[in-house]
């Protein structure tokens, strides 16, 4: 009898220890989002607001968001409210809320402010990079192999863009005398001109690839192209809804990065630090690739993504520029 007494405590002992050492050290009960525009922009925000709802549905949270938080004022006011809302970790959707988090994190130490893109500056600010010009690389290789004419068109936000400079590199890959015709925007924000810059890249310069590389412009860019049937590289979500002729897409798996940080901050692993994530992670890919390619490329298209998991060697042999972090020259203003 006193051998199962004792055999009994030993089970309990064992079974206590286990649920202490992998209990969540923090509990995630409020969380906060605050989007610099649109979040049904069909691309980041949309993504961003994916990613709130799944931590909202794997921790049974209380959550709270603002949209169109694009200026000084704003985004003070809108970090008090998170702030008596005792939202204990607050994304900002983008590069614009790094300055901002880091200047005013000292006077909300119970918050964790984390952003995609910047520098982290504070002990309560985590930076999250993720390494969009490798899989620009790849959509640059399929765009050039796709291309009859030898011209291609890039409509982007910024010419510092890593995916844009990926997509240059890896089009000249397959293609050094590929011609690619750029359009920048100066805006990741709405603007209508993308389908009137992409009808003039096909009618007039012989494009007959497009990549949308901005948020403002893609939606809009994708219907011309599924209208016209012009072969297109999708950019952030996986975008074969819009048709066969998306021939891949770069995406950007911010929904499942958003998860990753709330399994950090659980876990009490979430720094006031940078942190490096990308195709290894399996939080960036290249989406279902089309049917219109050959099926030699689309094998050395998926087995070019899986050299690079394993040696982070792009196919031309080089790894991404180090350090690249072209958003800090982006869209400067002055925050707080």
């Amino acid at each position: 009898m006193k051998r199962i007494i004792l055999f009994l405590t030993l089970i309990i002992i064992l079974i206590g220890s286990i649920f202490y050492l992998y209990r969540p050290k923090h509990e995630l009960t409020t969380i906060g989002f605050l989007f610099p525009d649109s979040m049904y922009d069909q691309t980041w925000g949309t993504e961003g607001y994916k990613g709130m709802l799944n931590i909202v549905q794997a921790y049974d949270t209380a959550f709270f968001y603002e949209q169109n938080i694009n200026n000084d004022d704003k985004i003070r006011t809108a970090v008090k409210r998170m702030a008596d809302r005792n939202v204990q970790v607050l994304f900002g959707q983008g590069k614009e809320f790094s300055d901002a988090f880091n200047r005013i994190a000292s006077q909300y130490p119970h918050i964790h402010f984390v952003v995609f893109n910047g520098e982290s500056k504070a002990d309560n600010v985590t930076i999250v990079k993720i390494d969009a010009y490798s899989v620009g690389f790849f959509g640059g290789m399929t765009a050039a192999h796709a291309s009859k004419t030898h011209h291609i068109g890039l409509i982007g936000a910024f010419d510092t863009q890593p995916e844009t400079n990926g997509f240059k590199d890896g089009a000249r890959f397959i293609d050094p005398d590929i011609h690619i015709h750029e359009s920048y925007l100066n805006t990741f924000g709405y603007d209508s001109r993308g389908p009137d810059i992409a009808e003039n890249f096909v009618q007039q310069e012989k494009v007959d690839v497009l990549f949308p590389a901005a948020d403002g412009i893609n939606a809009d860019t994708m219907s011309y192209a599924r209208d016209n049937n012009i072969n297109v590289i999708g950019y952030i979500s996986d975008q074969r809804n819009y048709g066969p002729q998306v021939l891949m897409s770069t995406e950007i798996k911010i929904a499942d990065a958003y998860l990753k940080v709330a399994d950090l901050y659980t876990e009490g692993q979430l720094k006031g630090k940078t942190i490096r994530w990308g195709i290894k992670e399996d939080l960036l890919g290249i989406g279902k690739v089309s049917q219109r390619l050959d099926e030699d490329f689309r094998q050395r298209l998926n087995q070019g993504v899986e050299h690079y998991k394993e040696t982070n060697r792009l196919p031309n042999g080089k790894q991404p520029p180090a350090k690249y972090d072209p958003y800090t020259k982006i869209e400067k203003k002055s925050i707080l």
